[in-house]
């Protein structure tokens, strides 16, 4: 399986768009951590997934360069305006269903020996309600961190692999990020 063949699975199952990106392109932007300290998604302090437990910015943005290359998957969808937060809400649980298949397909591919890192839209919320800070990740072999709390600066990483932040009036757009390191991914 080739990079092509993981762009056309992640299309098959619903993702709008699909791209490559080599780790060394993707742009950081460590100021955003502070949107998730100021509790922007309502999520702070409340998950083994997001900040602080997730540990230190800097330490997130060196695990991604472990990595060669990720592969960048965006769900976009049409809102009836601006303000449709329903839509909203609809758009990113289909996303969220969609990326959580595609990341179970593609561990699947990864051979046993082989690591593959998923960041998706906010905090984890494989569990509905983590165990933080009580007890230990119930599923640690699948939560899931954000691309922002990795310190990935998701429009400039869109554009690097020649994709659209903005997808027009009335749409609203996710973003979920699998880096992997164990396949062979010819160019």
């Amino acid at each position: 399986m080739d990079k092509q063949d993981l762009v056309r699975l992640a299309l098959e199952m619903e993702a709008t768009h699909a791209a490559w990106i080599d780790s060394g392109d993707i742009p950081f932007a460590p100021e955003l951590r502070e949107l998730c300290v100021q509790n922007s998604c309502g999520s702070y302090n409340s998950s083994w997934m997001g900040p602080p437990a997730i540990g230190p910015v800097e330490d997130l943005m060196a695990r991604v360069r472990l990595f060669p290359a990720g592969l960048v998957v965006q769900t976009v969808g049409r809102l009836e305006d601006a303000y449709d937060y329903p839509g909203m809400m609809e758009v990113k649980a289909r996303h969220e269903a969609m990326f959580g298949r595609l990341v179970a397909a593609v561990r699947g591919l990864v051979p046993a020996a082989g690591r593959c890192l998923a960041l998706d839209v906010g905090c984890c919320h494989i569990c509905g309600t983590c165990s933080y800070p009580d007890e230990p990740c119930r599923r640690p072999d699948e939560a899931m961190a954000s691309v922002e709390a990795y310190g990935i600066y998701v429009n400039g990483m869109l554009t690097t692999c020649g994709l659209k932040y903005n997808n027009g009036p009335d749409t609203v757009s996710f973003v979920g990020l699998i880096l992997l390191d164990s396949l062979d991914l010819p160019a």
